[in-house]
């Protein structure tokens, strides 16, 4: 067991910061995928894209440290190419109580669209499109206000030009919320919020039939921002999905 020092930052204005830090005692978690792949694209699912066995596109390795009050998740992944690696900070956040504040792996507005990873579909994400990737994955203060409702602020990249001051953006903060009903052998859930020009909501329904997990969701909003020159684009997702265990190795998914 080895002792890790970490700090937690948390700006209150543009001038002031509430800062602590301790040093806490925290055994890491390793956790890991890997396998092989075959993914069949049938009809329209993706035109681009031709059948393929890959022994690399699902290979992963998670580091997780949860010290009570820090939480952090380090990604070893895979990028799908011969080789090719990706080491990535999923997860930095501080957890006091209810609240919870620093960078998630997601939205909260996509909380409610299940099991759709396979292809890549998670929901109608709050996007405006402004800086690299215009989400809000790196910047959130969430608050549980009761078992499955959880509430949130959070704020997109600022946009950086040194070369045209009319091309700089602040951050723009916005609100999202998701509320999960966990019953026995069933989930329900809605999910969705807004920013700036930016809106999204999804539902979703998930049912636990023995080895098998079917997954219903529907998504829509709008993403980009409206400007001088751009404007918003409507937004659908329609996801359904079938996951069947087939033993503790080999899953076999329709999406």
């Amino acid at each position: 067991m080895k002792a890790i020092k970490l700090a937690s930052v948390f700006a209150v204005s543009a001038v002031a910061a509430a800062v602590s830090t301790s040093t806490f005692a925290a055994e890491p978690v390793f956790s890991g995928e890997a396998g092989i792949e075959y993914t069949s694209y049938y009809g329209n699912a993706d035109k681009n894209k031709g059948d393929e066995a890959d022994g690399t596109d699902i290979g992963e390795l998670e580091l997780a440290v949860d010290t009570g009050v820090i939480y952090a998740e380090i990604e070893v992944e895979t990028t799908g190419a011969d080789e090719g690696t990706n080491v990535n900070f999923e997860q930095l956040y501080v957890k006091q109580g209810a609240l919870s504040f620093g960078r998630f792996d997601g939205s909260v507005s996509t909380g409610a669209f299940f099991g759709m990873d396979e292809i890549g579909k998670s929901g109608v994400d709050l996007n405006t499109g402004q800086s690299t990737k215009g989400d809000t994955d790196s910047t959130g203060v969430r608050y549980k206000v009761l078992p499955g409702l959880t509430v949130a602020l959070e704020a997109t990249e600022a946009t950086n030009d040194t070369t045209n001051s009319d091309l700089q953006k602040d951050s723009q903060v916005g609100v999202a919320l998701s509320y999960i009903a966990d019953l026995e052998g069933v989930k329900l859930g809605i999910s969705g919020g807004a920013i700036d020009d930016a809106n999204a909501v999804n539902v979703g329904a998930q049912f636990n039939a023995g080895p098998a997990t079917i997954s219903l969701n529907y998504g829509v909003g709008e993403t980009g921002t409206k400007t001088a020159t751009t404007t918003t684009s409507d937004v659908e997702e329609v996801g359904f999905g079938i996951e069947f265990a087939a033993t503790e190795a080999l899953t076999l998914t329709l999406q």
